[in-house]
């Protein structure tokens, strides 16, 4: 006699989310060259949504990078992060933010940073060859 147990988790069928964090730069005010030194000076930052409680903090120092492991809940269209990594470390540019969630992208509600879905930059991108 054979007896299977088959353990099923709501994590199977998550799709990865990448989300990028886009500085936001008026071309009204700034010049060509001012927009390249605020785009080139400011953080690479990366959040990504590997299953339904687990994300990627991803940030390059110049040319140095860093990646963290940290747990998260999502509460109606609300991203709560954990207060420490899996493990266990404050990571102070994420731990215990709260984001406005959607599939297009996460607003940090304190500081107002927007991550835009990879997804979403690839389909404006396409958008704005075709016009």
């Amino acid at each position: 006699m054979l007896i299977a147990f088959v353990i099923v988790s709501c994590k199977i069928g998550f799709d990865t989310q990448v989300y990028r964090f886009i500085p936001s730069i008026d071309s009204d005010i700034y010049s060509e060259n001012e927009i390249r030194k605020k785009i080139v000076e400011s953080d690479v930052k990366s959040i990504i949504l590997r299953n339904d409680s687990i994300l990627e903090y991803w940030k390059r120092y110049g040319g140095i990078g860093s990646s963290m492991i940290i747990k998260y809940a999502l509460i109606d269209n609300e991203l709560i992060v954990y207060p420490t990594d899996v493990e266990g470390y404050n990571v102070p540019d994420i731990s215990d933010m709260h984001f406005l969630y959607s599939r297009d992208s996460l607003i940090n509600i304190k500081t107002n940073e927007k991550f835009y879905n990879q997804k979403y930059l690839d389909k404006k991108k396409i958008v704005k060859h075709r016009l």
